[in-house]
């Protein structure tokens, strides 16, 4: 028993291994790609919001421009690799699941993806040029701004990666009411003490002006309201199921 044990720990820790092999040099491939074939359009998306402000970037190190295309190059490369890494994480969790585990994994990663993209789209669409026009014009005090490229990028990314987690709010919601850490019960009695944290945690987030922090919190407020619903379908299919088993 102890030989079978080791083995199948063997194994898994053998797939587990290649998972990460295989997902990294995929990571370092599409960043190579990006870099060669689709770094400008990177470079566009990425400058457009403060050039449109009227406001060019500077590097003031050495390496500072040649180390920024190199981090837009990554990021390039994670966005073309992700969907042959999600495929290397489905490959190895779906033997451990049934069929109709299997299918909800599908479900729930492809709906992942999507709230996370959605949230990166929302914001760079519509809060990040204001936002940048807030911190660089608004609040500036008629300063120059004089803003290094390197330091540009940490701030949109820095900026945009949070908007994506908080769009994922409806997908944790499904998992934690599946394991039964939360219920639709909780979600609904301590709902105006999440909305305070909410608008709290939008202050932490966003740039100091009550506008950007205000269309994060909303759409956080709308994704909670909707995340009630998931609890609430999500505990009603388990009482049903935990009834026909008994």
């Amino acid at each position: 028993m102890d030989d079978i044990g080791s083995s199948s720990l063997y194994e898994h820790l053998e797939g587990l291994r290649k998972v990460l092999l295989y997902s990294i040099l995929a990571l370092v491939l599409g960043s190579v790609v990006s870099y060669l074939f689709f770094l400008p359009y990177l470079m566009k998306i990425f400058l457009t919001p403060i050039n449109n402000l009227g406001i060019d970037l500077i590097f003031i190190g050495v390496a500072e421009g040649f180390i920024a295309q190199l981090k837009l190059a990554i990021f390039g490369g994670i966005i073309l690799s992700s969907p042959f890494i999600l495929w290397q994480i489905i490959a190895f969790i779906s033997p451990a699941l049934y069929k109709n585990e299997k299918k909800a994994l599908y479900f729930l990663l492809v709906t992942s993806v999507l709230l996370f993209t959605s949230g990166i789209v929302f914001a760079y669409t519509c809060i990040l040029r204001l936002g940048l026009k807030i911190l660089l014009i608004t609040l500036a005090a008629n300063l120059t701004p004089m803003i290094s490229i390197s330091f540009y990028i940490n701030f949109v990314f820095w900026f945009l990666i949070p908007f994506g987690l908080v769009f994922e709010i409806p997908v944790i919601t499904y998992f934690l009411t599946k394991v039964g850490l939360i219920t639709p019960e909780l979600l609904i009695t301590k709902r105006k003490y999440f909305i305070f944290g909410i608008f709290v945690l939008a202050a932490i987030l966003t740039p100091p002006d009550i506008i950007t922090q205000l269309m994060l919190a909303i759409p956080m407020v709308i994704l909670y309201e909707i995340s009630i619903f998931i609890a609430k379908g999500v505990s009603k299919a388990q009482k049903k199921r935990l009834a026909e088993t008994t």
